[in-house]
């Protein structure tokens, strides 16, 4: 744009703004509202529509600047592509419509890597301009509400959990819901602890916050939603057994687990669209343990500007990190149930039956076992644990039968033989 045509422009803008100089502002509202539902013809950039805080920008800037605040600046990447090739805007509308699930932030990834942004490329906000431009992409509503933003300053200060409805896998020969549960350290954007199943239970949130404790240790906080699965009595026994504390989020309040909801965005947008067909819920697993491995934790984050790994990494190395060992954590998240010995002295669990102490012939116990591993069942007594618990082996006992009913059957029978 040369000196000329950047004059006209001027002239174009104080044309449009010199009516309302010296009417005062509700009067200046109305035309510019009047005038932002009209076309005007623009010298170098065609038919514009331009927004009532354009027009308020052009008479801030006049009065302060007078009519050289009118013209153009001049950009710094003066020389280089100002928007994206037409034929790159083609294959963006193509491969827009022909796959629904793709996302912004995947195309510009995939345009980036074929080198069809330029050279210097074109950012990402270029690409969603041109989104939107070429109607692409829905506008999305804003918040109506307002937040604080926070941060925790040091890693295992917060740990942040949710469950994200993923895609059908294949469990059995049958497509079920993948559901995945994710937690996230408020401070690094580390996701500590993660897993694809089926179930959104207390069952498949334990095996994750276990897992995550065996490998980052204990977090000081741990937030979570009032689903039924977070308000268990099992994760509250646990937490209070660890020393952690435990804190529900406002009921229909999504936006107090900020981080853990936009990093579900991050999944649908950048991890789930990759996924090839319907795979069974170990691969999805695999898939996504590879995907963070190799992308999220690795890649810088726009929140924090460091790569997750690393800053977790460098908080740890100043705090003091309580670790638990796998027995440890064994104890912390038991499974917890009652049964009533039969008189046989067994016990009937998940169709499977157990030997039981004659001791405790028809009174009611208590059961516990890892939450991954239900045939480990272990009495307990008073809170103590009295020991484990066996598998009834029918052959073995019949070795061994010699009951006191049948030893005095046998010694009446030999005296009346006698007699």
């Amino acid at each position: 744009m040369n000196d000329e045509t950047r004059e006209l422009i001027a002239l174009m803008r104080f044309k449009l703004i010199s009516p309302v100089l010296a009417e005062p502002g509700r009067l200046r509202n109305e035309y510019f509202r009047t005038q932002a539902q009209q076309e005007h013809n623009f010298p170098h950039y065609g038919p514009r529509q331009y927004s009532v805080s354009a027009y308020k920008e052009w008479l801030k800037r006049y009065r302060k600047y007078g009519f050289e605040g009118l013209k153009p600046t001049a950009r710094s990447d003066r020389g280089a592509p100002r928007r994206l090739a037409a034929d790159v805007v083609q294959i963006i509308r193509r491969r827009w419509e022909d796959n629904p699930f793709l996302t912004a932030q995947l195309l510009y990834r995939q345009l980036a890597d074929e080198g069809r942004l330029g050279d210097p490329p074109a950012c990402y906000n270029t690409l969603l301009r041109t989104l939107h431009r070429e109607e692409l992409l829905p506008r999305k509503a804003g918040r109506t509400d307002a937040r604080k933003r926070f941060e925790m300053p040091e890693a295992n200060a917060l740990w942040v959990c949710d469950f994200m409805h993923g895609p059908q896998v294949l469990v059995e020969r049958r497509l079920r819901k993948a559901i995945l549960c994710a937690i996230i350290d408020d401070h690094s954007r580390l996701i500590v602890g993660h897993a694809f199943s089926v179930h959104e239970t207390i069952s498949a949130l334990t095996l994750v916050l276990k897992e995550a404790m065996l490998v980052y240790g204990q977090p000081l906080r741990f937030y979570v939603d009032n689903g039924p699965a977070f308000g268990a009595d099992l994760l509250l026994k646990a937490c209070a057994q660890a020393g952690i504390s435990l804190i529900h989020s406002k009921p229909y309040d999504a936006a107090s687990r900020g981080k853990i909801e936009r990093f579900f965005r991050t999944v649908r947008e950048c991890f789930l669209p990759g996924l090839q067909g319907t795979c069974t819920l170990e691969d999805l697993n695999l898939a996504f343990d590879a995907w963070l491995r190799d992308e999220y934790h690795h890649r810088v984050h726009s929140g924090t500007e460091q790569r997750p790994v690393d800053r977790y990494m460098t908080s740890v190395g100043r705090i003091e990190v309580r670790r638990f060992s796998a027995h440890e954590l064994d104890e912390i998240f038991l499974m917890r149930h009652e049964r009533i010995v039969n008189h046989d002295a067994t016990i009937s669990f998940k169709g499977r039956i157990y030997e039981v102490p004659s001791a405790y012939i028809r009174q009611r116990i208590e059961i516990r076992h890892p939450i991954d591993a239900p045939e480990d069942l272990a009495l307990y007594d008073n809170g103590r644990r009295v020991c484990a618990l066996k598998l009834v082996d029918v052959r073995e006992n019949a070795r061994t039968f010699c009951p006191q009913t049948a030893a005095t059957a046998v010694s009446f029978a030999d005296q009346k033989v006698t007699s």
